[in-house]
């Protein structure tokens, strides 16, 4: 069996040291935003170009509900599975 051996660390720092690189993985995953397919988060700029029209007529298909805009860390997405054909 393999031992490690750690100098100049008290538990609680390696407590600590665990806890953090845990964390840092943890925020890697949820910044990856793994979504299922056709789930897509697109910009007002993508789901312009995908729906064909006008970046300005975004606005306008919001306020009127034909489309649902999502909102994450104060910016402006559209899930592709949402959009009207």
């Amino acid at each position: 069996m393999n031992q490690i051996y750690l100098q100049n660390f008290t538990k609680d720092e390696l407590i600590e040291d665990i806890r953090n690189s845990i964390l840092s993985e943890i925020k890697v995953i949820l910044d990856y935003n793994i979504k299922p397919p056709g789930d897509e988060l697109l910009t007002r700029k993508e789901t312009a170009k995908r729906l064909k029209i006008h970046l300005s007529s975004v606005g306008r298909w919001v306020k009127s509900g034909d489309l649902i805009p999502h909102y994450v860390r104060g910016k402006v997405y559209f899930k592709e599975s949402e959009l009207p054909i």
